[in-house]
């Protein structure tokens, strides 16, 4: 075996994907990537003429200096029709299907209803599907990515459980054709895949902490670059951390769950309880509702200050155990102020541990903002791109 040649090939690929993926962040010229990357201007050259040729990449009009002596470098942008995905995000309420694009982005082309009845759900799924996948070139589709909000087991495509919708033990591949390949994962570790490639307020971390506000509350953890998934796919369910001992009884089975006490149904309900109004066709559409009259409504006010408590409180516990450098809060969480974020720092800064006091980030989601939760669906368009990226630049 010529093990010369398949080391010149592997560092080859390589490089070929180090060059692919600063193009698929964002615009970038040949001469960024290679003062980014540290590769030989020529190789850039080469490794760019190969992604062009492929359609994965084009060239989109000068880059704007100051400089105007000498020639001026052209952008390189992703071609986000060379490869597309179905995307498929589950939520407690509602489930959004879409396209996922070469560039990351998500098309929702349709919302359906989430029932308990899974053989009933996969059959509606499929109705909208269907009319996806039979628009996409076979030579262009990369498969079906999907997000669950509950433990899946990401390799055998395997969930484990799904507490608010009561699914247990199920194989994905019994309800649908996955010959055309199938990744699953839980909707918070996808929202974290998509901020730390996106977010520019975590760029460069390795440690983070994604808190997925939504009618539950999902977490997502990143040690050293990589989720953690735990040794049965079941790790960062801090929303099922006991938190208040004989509180409201949980969909998992357990009391005083932290999502029983702070998630968007738990809070809906605190408002009303204290006689306030919403409208809206889900939870998470009515926590938006009254977060957004917080100036002009006492009751909304005060429901949010206690929203704020609860949250800094299983913040406090996830960054005593786990010591991250950053938070994130997402979801519906990215629906909140930046002065409602200083207020949680401020009161997760009051109870952490000395030695975390005043060293911990917190911030916004970079994707989930104004009420719309994207963060799921690109990170499951992300994820499905990486798990083809040999394929794609073969």
């Amino acid at each position: 075996m010529n093990y010369q040649k398949l080391n010149v090939e592997a560092v080859g690929i390589s490089n070929k994907k180090l060059v692919l993926n600063l193009i698929r962040k964002g615009e970038i010229t040949r001469r960024e990537i290679s003062k980014i990357s540290g590769l030989n201007p020529s190789t850039v050259t080469k490794i760019v003429k190969f992604l062009i040729e492929s359609n994965l990449c084009f060239e989109k009009g000068q880059k704007e200096s100051k400089n105007t002596v000498g020639r001026k470098a052209i952008n390189l942008s992703i071609n986000p029709t060379a490869y597309q995905s179905l995307i498929v995000r589950i939520g407690v309420q509602k489930t959004e299907i879409g396209r996922g694009y070469f560039d990351g982005n998500v098309e929702i082309i349709e919302n359906i209803r989430s029932t308990t009845n899974i053989a009933n759900f996969v059959s509606n799924i499929k109705k909208v599907s269907d009319k996806i996948t039979e628009s996409i070139p076979e030579e262009n589709f990369l498969g079906v990515s999907v997000s669950v909000p509950g433990m899946v087991d990401t390799e055998k495509a395997f969930v484990i459980d799904v507490p608010h919708l009561g699914w247990k033990n199920l194989y994905v591949n019994d309800y649908v054709d996955t010959s055309k390949g199938l990744f699953l994962d839980n909707e918070a570790n996808l929202s974290l895949i998509a901020e730390s490639w996106l977010n520019p307020l975590i760029d460069g971390l390795k440690n983070i902490v994604f808190l997925y506000l939504s009618e539950g509350i999902g977490c997502g953890i990143m040690i050293d670059g990589k989720i953690y998934r735990g040794n049965t796919y079941s790790a960062a369910e801090f929303g099922h951390m006991s938190i208040q001992q004989d509180g409201p009884q949980c969909y998992c089975g357990n009391s005083g769950c932290w999502e029983t006490l702070a998630s968007t149904e738990a809070f809906v309900k605190k408002y009303r309880s204290i006689g306030g109004y919403t409208a809206g066709c889900n939870y998470n559409e009515q926590f938006s509702q009254i977060v957004d009259q917080v100036e002009r409504d006492e009751l909304a006010k005060d429901t949010l200050k206690h929203e704020e408590e609860l949250l800094a409180i299983g913040i406090v516990n996830i960054v005593n155990s786990l010591n991250p450098e950053a938070v994130v809060l997402g979801g519906m969480a990215g629906t909140l102020s930046e002065q409602s974020i200083k207020r949680i720092l401020k009161l997760v800064n009051q109870r952490v541990l000395y030695a975390l006091k005043d060293k911990i980030k917190i911030v916004k989601s970079y994707l989930d903002q104004e009420g719309k939760i994207v963060s799921p669906g690109v990170g499951a368009t992300l994820m499905i791109i990486d798990r083809n990226i040999q394929k794609i630049i073969s």
